[in-house]
């Protein structure tokens, strides 16, 4: 558990209150020295404040915020709508946000860029300011798993989708109700069954290769059953032609030199350049998992909010039950690959 500053300070602790009762009490006894030290109030900012016939309470103390109220406005906005669409933050991604909006608005910060990551005492300080917000503790992967289908939270996603459905008019409309997934798949030669003689216990068969490349395809389609083509990642710096043989029409294959998986830039790069352009007029409705590419960006955010794309996250860990794409694309991809091989 971190520890967060403490301040140790008096200074700035005095109220608006304490100021209106200072300022009446010096109005009653004529002493501006006695009445701040009564009401635990500078004795310069006491003069100060009836000069200028200012009450307000004391201003906030310490350097300012690093992205200024206007961008924090953004930030608590960005948590709320998350929450609204199934997407609740925990304090690492709101955390990770931070991080993510500091980059993009070019400020100089001492945030991890490691772990990318905003540091807990920021996360103290946002709370602070923005007591509106309570950022939810994060359960165990483990305990939530052990548990398997929540039904109360199902409920609740599909009580959502259906107040989105109505509030857009978007129930006769299937073409506008898209479900996005990604899953990783290993391009090896994974050994099939073998007939042997009965009792052997050690059996091996050549394959190509012992471990081949990691690949993430990121699918989508919508309600009505049209595709929007592959968009695939790889690990490396150099894209190869021949890589793109045989794929769908419109396919695209996106190289990234840490790994093979998806991150913030390149979901968002997706949603930009893959999905809108193919998407039609009007609302549409962006079906979800809750991982955390898909919400840690402000800029994600505000480009589905000014294109008319609706996020809607799919309850955690029930992904294997609810996700469309996980259960009639990629578990039928996977078997037949591994018949393949």
């Amino acid at each position: 558990m971190p520890n967060f500053y403490t301040r140790k300070s008096t200074r700035g602790k005095w109220t608006k209150e304490d100021l209106e009762k200072a300022i009446e009490y010096v109005e009653t006894c004529k002493s501006i020295r006695k009445a701040a030290i009564r009401y635990s109030i500078p004795r310069k900012t006491l003069e100060y404040r009836i000069k200028k016939g200012n009450s307000e309470g004391p201003q906030h103390m310490g350097p300012p915020s690093l992205f200024g109220k206007a961008n924090e406005i953004r930030l608590v906005k960005h948590i709320k709508a998350m929450q609204a669409t199934g997407f609740p933050m925990g304090r690492d991604d709101v955390r990770k946000l931070a991080f993510n909006f500091a980059e993009k608005l070019g400020l100089k910060h001492k945030f991890n860029r490691e772990k990318g990551m905003a540091g807990y005492p920021w996360l103290a300080r946002f709370l602070r300011d923005h007591p509106e917000l309570s950022i939810r503790a994060a359960e165990g992967v483990s305990s939530a798993r052990a548990r398997g289908m929540n039904q109360e939270e199902v409920s609740k996603y599909f009580a959502l989708l259906e107040s989105i459905l109505k509030e857009h008019a978007l129930f006769d409309k299937p073409s506008a109700v898209f479900n996005a997934d990604e899953s990783g798949l290993q391009l090896n030669n994974k050994p099939g069954k073998v007939i042997v003689e009965k009792g052997s216990k050690a059996v091996s068969t050549i394959t190509s290769g012992e471990k081949g490349e990691t690949v993430t395809v990121l699918a989508c389609c919508n309600a009505e059953g049209t595709f929007i083509p592959p968009f695939c990642i790889m690990k490396g710096k150099n894209l190869k032609k021949e890589w793109a043989d045989g794929m769908p029409p419109g396919s695209s294959v996106r190289m990234s030199e840490k790994s093979a998986y998806v991150n913030s830039q390149i979901f968002f790069y997706w949603l930009k350049n893959i999905f809108t352009p193919r998407k039609p007029n009007g609302k549409v409705i962006l079906i979800l998992d809750g991982h955390s590419s898909h919400c840690s960006s402000v800029e994600t955010l505000e480009f589905c909010i000014s294109n008319d794309i609706i996020l809607l996250c799919l309850p955690s860990h029930t992904t294997h039950y609810l996700q469309p794409l996980d259960r009639g694309v990629f578990k039928a991809l996977k078997n037949r690959m591994a018949r393949s091989f």
